[in-house]
């Protein structure tokens, strides 16, 4: 019944009503001693008519009825009556704008109706007067049922516009949210892929470092030719590790790719770097690759390294690695097989898998292709992966 409304509109209510009745306080004191009232009342309807419809209608009725009671004529404050109307359906809920719209049909026929009686009292009672009056009453009917709904038709579409614009709003509101939340989950993939770039990285070439540095401490004792090759691997290992970090620690202060990311044909170069830190890998290339998406080279790339990786930790030193590369019109495939060490062997180092099978696995699912993982044959371990070209 009640609608909260901001100060300013309060004071916006009050002035307009305090303004209708100023216009119209002339007229109504020349008029009968009931017009001041139906003034006031008029005035209050005005008031009201944003805070409560319901009640500002319903006082609108009971000025109208004084008003024809009284015998008054119908006066300027009567302007009023449209705008109650109206906002009965801009303003009002539910049963409130039914309550505006019987009125608008119902008052005006009423008013139509005391009009022509009023101005026609004076008339013979006679069948033409009669027909006159009646003829009068129907057309005056319709005129200010016209008028009086065309009040409320108004207040309707104005309801109807305001509902579409807000609603327009909830939508663009929606919309924005979602665009904030595939923004939020591509920076959360992002970073995903980053951090499993970040541990291929580390891993792999921390791996590296630790057989080379291994390896210099026992096997090349007095040799300094041959330890000054371990140390130049382990500086070229180091040296590549660093500027893979540093590109990806650049991927998070920038959208964009700051340099190139390896691919097929950098495999290559990576099984060389597995030979010089001790893995034996025999390597071989079956077919010709297809010129693969970058994404999909990059998730071939990390997947070869993570694979050789784990055989220079895990595998049995002695037996070759065996690294095959198909590549065909639908795709590539990876084969990655090795000789697991003795049980309880250690791991160079200390080191341990961590998370780079998973990370494997999810590499090939994002890429669209799908990577199997064989410990079934005692003693061997096989990684597949298939990465396809569409």
């Amino acid at each position: 019944m009640i609608r909260p409304l901001l100060p300013r509109q309060y004071a916006v209510d009050g002035v307009i009503g305090a303004f209708i009745c100023l216009l119209a306080l002339p007229f109504a004191m020349h008029g009968g001693a009931a017009e001041p009232w139906v003034l006031l009342a008029i005035g209050g309807a005005l008031v009201l008519r944003r805070t409560s419809p319901a009640l500002s209608l319903s006082v609108a009725w009971l000025a109208a009825i004084v008003q024809m009671v009284s015998g008054a004529t119908p006066n300027a404050y009567n302007i009023a009556i449209p705008i109650v109307l109206y906002a009965t359906a801009r303003y009002g809920q539910g049963w409130v704008r039914w309550y505006g719209l019987g009125s608008a049909i119902f008052g005006g026929v009423v008013a139509s109706a005391y009009t022509v009686l009023l101005t026609n009292s004076q008339l013979p009672r006679d069948l033409t007067s009669i027909s006159i009056v009646s003829f009068a009453t129907i057309m005056g009917s319709i005129v200010g049922v016209l008028v009086l709904g065309l009040s409320w038709t108004l207040g309707q579409l104005m309801r109807t516009a305001d509902a579409a614009r807000q609603a327009g709003y909830d939508r663009f509101r929606a919309q924005q949210a979602q665009v904030l939340a595939e923004q939020a989950t591509a920076i959360e993939h992002e970073r995903g892929r980053i951090a499993r770039d970040m541990h291929d990285v580390v891993a792999h070439s921390l791996a590296v470092v630790v057989a080379q540095a291994d390896g210099a401490r026992y096997v090349h004792k007095g040799d300094a030719e041959a330890l000054a090759g371990t140390l130049e691997t382990v500086s070229d290992t180091a040296r590549h590790a660093l500027g893979d970090v540093r590109l990806l620690l650049s991927e998070l202060r920038h959208e964009q790719d700051a340099g190139p990311q390896p691919g097929l044909a950098d495999i290559d170069a990576l099984v060389e770097r597995m030979r010089t830190a001790g893995l034996s890998v025999r390597y071989t290339l079956i077919g010709t690759p297809p010129d693969l998406p970058t994404g999909r080279q990059i998730a071939a790339y990390r997947i070869m390294q993570e694979a050789l990786t784990n055989a220079l930790h895990h595998s049995d030193r002695t037996v070759d690695v065996d690294a095959i590369v198909k590549g065909d019109a639908d795709g590539v495939e990876l084969i990655i097989e090795n000789a697991t060490a003795p049980a309880g062997a250690s791991e160079p180092g200390g080191l341990a898998r961590g998370h780079g099978l998973p990370g494997m696995k999810e590499r090939a699912a994002l890429a669209g292709g799908t990577l199997d993982i064989d410990a079934s044959a005692i003693g061997r371990f096989r990684v597949h992966a298939r990465l396809p070209a569409a």
